[in-house]
């Protein structure tokens, strides 16, 4: 076989193992759920991911710093990933669990969700979807897999998440996936340092698992009792 048709059976024979794995190990995770698929992205991913997140209307309620949000005019070029591409990821926060969401059929990345540390140094959810992506319902499913994400895979019983008040069409997502209103801090600090009013939600199950694939070992041992 020649150099460049190896590399290029070796890129494609890469992609169909990432889009094809069904199983986590400790390279990472993988749920599947309906037309979407949900995994550890690879750098390129995440770059898609972000930038999912990166216009105005996500960053109103997201408030990432600056140098965080996707420029306007690499968004396009970003959101053009084909999934499967790109080399490993090494995660920027050591204490989050990041997925890219996968629409298969459609075959691009669309969204992100997380397991991660919150304010209280407890687990907490989050995540967001490309903007033709919302308004659709979506939402629930992207929630319902961080739940997925914390219970069956990381072995947390109980997750929390916040949204601010106002944003209806997040506590509604988050509702829709399982997650009840609870009470919390009256506010919420975002990473750009804007402090905003906050809506609490949370979730618990008796009983957990673990997958083989990364742990979120930071949390308290109390967290993943």
């Amino acid at each position: 076989m020649l150099p460049a048709t190896k590399g290029i059976f070796d890129r494609l024979s890469r992609r169909g193992r990432l889009m094809s794995k069904r199983a986590c190990d400790r390279s990472g995770h993988v749920v599947r759920t309906g037309r979407f698929l949900f995994r550890t992205p690879t750098a390129w991913e995440y770059a898609a991911a972000v930038a999912c997140g990166s216009d105005p209307a996500a960053q109103r309620w997201l408030g990432w710093q600056r140098d965080s949000i996707v420029a306007r005019g690499a968004r396009a070029d970003a959101l053009r990933v084909v999934p499967g591409t790109g080399p490993d990821w090494v995660s920027p926060d050591p204490q989050s669990i990041d997925l890219v969401m996968i629409d298969i059929e459609a075959g691009r990345c669309v969204g992100l969700v997380s397991v991660h540390t919150g304010e209280d140094g407890g687990p907490e959810t989050g995540g967001y979807l490309a903007p033709d992506y919302r308004g659709r319902g979506i939402g629930r499913t992207l929630f319902a897999t961080g739940l997925v994400l914390a219970h069956d895979h990381l072995g947390l019983p109980r997750v929390r998440a916040g949204a601010e008040v106002g944003n209806v069409a997040s506590a509604r997502s988050l509702q829709a996936a399982g997650l009840a209103r609870v009470a919390g801090p009256p506010t919420y600090r975002l990473p750009d340092g804007r402090v905003t009013e906050a809506w609490w939600f949370e979730h618990a199950v008796p009983r957990v698992t673990r997958c083989a694939g990364p742990q979120a070992t930071w949390f308290p041992a109390t967290s993943a009792l």
